[in-house]
């Protein structure tokens, strides 16, 4: 299994629709899809990045309409699976994963006190002899509480990277952790690759952490069950 922010690196040379448009101009609105939100811009990249800091924000759900996630330009989402990833949900931004986001749902111990900070450590505990198993370095960004439901929820930020044989890939990314069910955490992340864009980047995972995990919404008492495909 992988850590959410692995999920941005495996599509940095992915193709992407053709440039037409001069660099810093906007991608022609009919250009804008699913499939490349930042369409015939010169760099895609760039223009998916600023729709995310720009578009209103949405929700999507998963396939049985047990969880409603938040995300900006909703309607250019694609709910995903994503291979090796042991997940609730997830969605991607374009083929190319401009910005992807992910939820996770663990169980707890049956009777257990729950609340953001021991679900926080939860996932924590969770993924982190992932990022050891994949050499990613992480570099703590912040620590933030919104409230959800008259709670108070903690959010982490990172910024990092990954070696590989040929080039180093960097990302910024953001997750929230929520003691939503009483038999389970949940727990939201966001993650989105440089690719030469790292203050774009980092602005759009500070825009999750201001405006968008706070708006998650949940839509069962107990613990959702993804059903089988």
């Amino acid at each position: 299994m992988r850590p959410l922010w692995i999920l941005t690196l495996s599509c940095a040379a992915c193709g992407s629709s053709p440039q037409t448009q001069p660099p810093g101009a906007p991608p022609s609105p009919a250009s804008v899809s699913v499939a490349e939100p930042g369409g015939d811009a010169h760099d895609g990249h760039w223009a998916a990045l600023t729709r995310q800091l720009a578009e209103p924000w949405g929700r999507r759900n998963d396939k049985d309409d047990q969880l409603h996630a938040p995300m900006p330009d909703w309607e250019r989402w694609k709910r995903v699976r994503f291979w090796g990833v042991k997940h609730f949900t997830g969605f991607r931004y374009g083929d190319d994963h401009h910005v992807v986001s992910v939820a996770f749902v663990l169980e707890v111990p049956e009777g257990s006190k729950q609340s953001s900070a021991t679900c926080m450590r939860r996932f924590e505990a969770w993924v982190r002899p992932q990022i050891r198993g994949h050499e990613i370095q992480l570099t703590p960004q912040g620590e933030h509480t919104v409230t959800w439901k008259e709670q108070s929820i903690a959010i982490k930020s990172v910024d990092g990277y990954v070696d590989t044989a040929f080039s180093r890939r960097e990302f910024s990314a953001a997750w929230a952790a929520y003691p939503a069910y009483p038999d389970a955490c949940l727990v939201y992340g966001v993650a989105v690759p440089w690719r030469k864009q790292r203050e774009l980047a980092r602005q759009v995972r500070d825009r999750w952490v201001q405006e968008g995990f706070e708006k998650i919404v949940t839509l069962t008492e107990t613990r959702p069950v993804r059903k089988e495909e």
